[in-house]
C-alpha cells in the first residue's frame, strides 16, 4: 500500500547570494528541492523526502540538519565518504541574475549509485517527483538505475512527477537529453514541461505541437 509521503529526486546546492562587499549568503536550493520545499509548506501533514547523495563534510551535514528542522528527511540516501555539494553563486548586473556553478564532483552525482538505498528512499511515497537536471547530472549507467528504481515506485501505486528542465550545458549532447528526458516521460504519470525548453530541445514550432508529442 503506497504511502501519503511525497519524495523529490536531484541536487540540492550550496548557494551564495546577497553579496554586500566581500560578504555573501549562504543557502540551500537546487530544483528539485524548492520543488520539495515548498509541496511540504503546501501539505505539512505528509512525510517530505529529499532523495540524493550527500558528503561526510561540515556543510553537507549541516545541509541535512536544515532538511531535518523544516520536517525533511533523506530517507536512505547514501553519505558518501570525501564527497561534498555542488555550490553556485547569484551575482547581478543591473536587474539581470548571473550563475555561476562548481559542481563537477558534487555528491548528488551518486545518487543513484545503491539501487537498493535509492529503492527504499522511494517506498511507500504518494508522489515521486524529479527533473531534467536530475536525468543530467547522472552517467548513463545511474540514469537507467534511477529511471528502474522510479518505475519499481509507479508500479507500487506512486504517481510520477516530472519536469524536463532541459538545460543544455549540463548535457554532453541533445540527442543525449531528447534520449534521456523520453525514457523520463515513459515512467511518468504528470510531464510538467515548458514551452521554450521543450522547443529548444526537439524543435517544437508551437505549444500545441509541444502538446500533441507528449499526447
Amino acid at each position: 500500500m503506497t504511502g501519503n509521503g511525497v519524495a523529490s529526486i536531484g541536487e540540492c546546492m550550496l548557494e551564495l547570494s546577497g553579496q554586500a562587499g566581500p560578504n555573501w549568503r549562504m543557502g540551500f536550493a537546487g530544483d528539485t528541492f524548492n520543488t520539495l520545499w515548498a509541496l511540504h509548506a503546501l501539505s505539512g501533514d505528509r512525510p517530505a523526502t529529499y532523495v540524493s547523495a550527500f558528503g561526510d563534510d561540515p556543510f553537507s551535514r549541516d545541509q541535512i540538519g536544515f532538511f531535518a528542522q523544516n520536517g525533511i528527511g533523506i530517507g536512505a540516501s547514501p553519505i558518501i565518504s570525501g564527497a561534498r555539494p555542488g555550490l553556485y553563486a547569484i551575482t547581478l548586473t543591473g536587474a539581470e541574475r548571473s550563475f555561476t556553478y562548481w559542481r563537477g564532483d558534487a555528491a548528488a552525482r551518486q545518487l543513484a549509485s545503491d539501487a537498493a538505498a535509492l529503492a527504499k528512499s522511494l517506498e511507500n511515497q504518494a508522489l515521486v517527483y524529479f527533473s531534467g537536471i536530475t536525468l543530467a547530472i547522472l552517467d548513463d549507467a545511474a540514469r537507467k538505475a534511477l529511471l528502474a528504481a522510479v518505475a519499481k515506485a509507479r508500479a507500487a501505486g506512486s504517481l510520477v512527477a516530472f519536469d524536463p528542465n532541459y538545460r543544455p550545458r549540463l548535457w554532453h549532447r541533445r540527442e543525449e537529453a531528447q534520449a534521456a528526458i523520453l525514457d523520463a516521460l515513459a515512467v511518468t504519470d504528470i510531464a510538467l514541461p515548458t514551452f521554450p525548453d521543450e522547443q529548444m530541445l526537439f524543435g517544437d514550432a508551437a505549444p500545441q505541437a509541444t502538446a500533441e508529442r507528449l499526447g
